[in-house]
């Protein structure tokens, strides 16, 4: 036999896939099939695909974002960890069947699965640019269609070479380019995705303070103390999410209840957000401190820290009562302790954490990996329907408070809070004067249920616009019961969106402004207002920046500190400089601003709107 026989037998021999082998008998068969490499290719394809998308993907968004998580490190880890190891040890079973059934079967299944990691690693390494942030839209992670196939294209060619070289190869066996390393080449890789990721979050642990990011879970905000008004005076705000000018004008028109409803307040149209997102217009707002693109947990820390106006209005005898979402406006309970009257305790042994259930630990951080890790075409697939207040499902309490205000402001927030105030009526038994700030879903979400608190025959569209509608009529419900009371006269009331509808993307290089203004309605009813029909006030130059000193003012506070307010630009007829700062999400807890538009004159009009800046 020539020595080219030899290597060639020598190969067969290796393969363990030929007919001789077989007549050897099935444990020579069975034992060639298990062989080093085959066993080698098994656990680690199974180690770094696992480990990959249930521990190293969605630990780093969690570490890199904890500020919008309600849960602490420590409370993410250990699953995590558990289901990788379970994922390992399943996928490397499974690999074993395969093989055990064909060794044809294995190589399929064992290279399609590289494939996968292959493709996910290349896309979230080097294709995902800078992710979005959730919003809960059901909106394409990347609307430019020729993109989009592209990738989808390249990602489904990456899951497929894989197996491809490796039937090649195994086509020509002497090819030493093919066959690199011994035909090892998909095991190293493996290991070094898996090498290289571990590093990546390994430090990433080290280097993080953790502590800065405690949570207080049996700590909550009680609407009880909120039904409690002053026969003297009250400040009452309600936050309506996404409250968009143009929406509130279609309402105004369409739903002419409204004008009667509203009576005693003047709808500002030219009133425009600083920010186009709610954090960080809602922190900005009660704290007066600006945002400028630092990491959102020192941010949230530094504001409470500052001069707000809670503790301006506490100072001054009010009552300060702060319904608001955790995931947006502040990190612990603890930041607000010496600023607001509502904080409750509940025992230690009434949280409990989920896991496993729907919307908790391990499913939730499971599909953003899985965002992560795709093509944009199926981006949206995990993630509509996961907005800011993704995680509040994690934390379960096993006895229900009634008065407990949910970490999360969403739709259920807001029909609990509907029901909390139907059935518990409100009093004028305050001491104090009272400040009450409210933030409501509004328009944020579309909702068939908060439609249906205004539409009993169920005819109504549920879009944007109705479900403002909707969301409205729990504020309605709220100034009737004032009115019983005899409160409504002798309180201060604003209702006014935190932001309007999303932004478009500016192309600034051309000049291409949004589609129309973003415009963020403003209606408020001073102390003693007549009880006329709704006004509107197209003139006025408003902006949310004014908020901090118009409740000063309004509490009879001197605002000078906090600088305009609301009355100051209307009764003297000032045209301010304002501005509306759009953000890039960049992950890692961080808003990367973008865009800073200058508005001199109508915000309305277009031809008033300028670049001031982009980054």
């Amino acid at each position: 036999m020539n020595k080219a026989n030899k290597e060639k037998k020598k190969i067969v021999n290796d393969s363990g896939t030929k007919e001789k082998n077989v007549a050897k008998g099935g444990k020579k068969k069975l034992a060639d099939r298990f062989n080093k490499k085959n066993v080698l290719t098994m656990l680690l394809i199974s180690l770094a695909f696992s480990f990959t998308l249930f521990f190293f993907s969605p630990l780093d968004v969690f570490i890199g974002n904890q500020r919008d998580f309600i849960v602490g490190f420590g409370r993410v880890f250990p699953p995590m960890l558990i289901v990788s190891l379970i994922s390992f040890a399943a996928l490397s079973a499974l690999q074993a069947v395969m093989l055990l059934i064909s060794e044809k079967l294995y190589i399929i299944v064992s290279r399609l699965l590289f494939g996968f990691l292959f493709a996910g690693y290349i896309q979230m390494l080097f294709l995902n640019g800078k992710m979005t942030s959730f919003t809960g839209d059901a909106y394409r992670y990347n609307d430019h269609k020729a993109t989009v196939i592209l990738n989808a294209a390249l990602y489904i060619a990456l899951i497929a070479l894989p197996l491809v070289l490796t039937i090649i190869a195994r086509k020509l066996p002497e090819n030493k380019v093919l066959n690199f390393s011994g035909g090892k080449i998909i095991p190293y890789m493996s290991a070094l995705f898996f090498l290289m990721q571990l590093a990546g979050t390994g430090t990433s642990m080290l280097t993080t303070d953790f502590s800065k990011y405690k949570k207080n879970y049996t700590s909550y905000l009680s609407y009880e103390p909120a039904m409690s008004l002053s026969k003297e005076e009250n400040i009452i705000v309600f936050l309506v999410d996404r409250m968009d000018g143009d929406w509130m004008d279609q309402a105004v028109a369409r739903y002419p209840e409204l004008n009667d409803k509203l009576e005693g307040f003047t709808y500002y149209r030219n009133n425009i957000s600083h920010n186009t997102q709610t954090f960080p217009s809602v922190p900005q707002m009660l704290t007066n401190s600006m945002y400028k693109g630092t990491e959102w947990a020192d941010y949230v820390s530094k504001a409470w820290a500052g001069d707000t106006v809670p503790k301006n209005l506490k100072e001054n005898g009010y009552n300060v009562n702060l319904l608001i979402d955790n995931l947006t406006t502040y990190s612990s309970v603890v930041q607000l302790k010496d600023q607001c009257d509502n904080i409750r305790q509940c025992e230690d042994d009434n949280v409990e954490f989920n896991y496993t259930g729907k919307n908790g630990i391990i499913q939730s951080l499971t599909k953003i990996s899985l965002a992560k890790l795709s093509p944009y075409a199926l981006k949206s697939v995990y993630t509509v329907g996961m907005g800011a207040n993704l995680s509040s499902d994690f934390v379960k309490y096993k006895v229900v408070m009634e008065d407990r205000m949910p970490m999360a402001t969403d739709v259920e927030s807001d029909l609990r809070y509907n029901d909390y105030i139907r059935s518990h009526p409100l009093n004028a038994d305050s001491e104090k004067k009272v400040f009450n700030y409210t933030h409501l879903n509004g328009a944020h979400n579309r909702s068939a249920r908060l439609v249906g608190l205004f539409d009993k025959t169920g005819t109504e569209p549920i879009e944007r616009v109705e479900t403002l509608r909707g969301d409205l009529e729990i504020v309605f419900y709220y100034m009737e019961e004032m009115k019983k009371l005899g409160v409504y006269d002798n309180s201060t009331i604003i209702i006014l969106g935190d932001h309007g509808r999303p932004p478009a993307e500016i192309e600034a290089a051309n000049k291409k402004y949004l589609e129309s203004p973003i415009m963020t309605s403003l209606l408020v009813k001073p102390k003693n207002a007549e009880r006329i029909p709704l006004q509107t006030d197209s003139k006025s130059e408003l902006t949310n920046d004014f908020f901090p000193a118009s409740i000063l003012e309004y509490a009879g506070i001197d605002h000078e500190k906090f600088g305009y307010s609301y009355n100051d630009v209307i009764t003297q007829e000032l045209h301010p400089t304002r501005y509306l700062q759009t953000y890039d999400f960049m992950g890692y807890g961080l808003l990367e601003p973008k865009t800073l538009y200058k508005i001199t004159g109508d915000a309305r009009d277009f031809d008033n709107w300028e670049v001031e800046k982009v980054n």
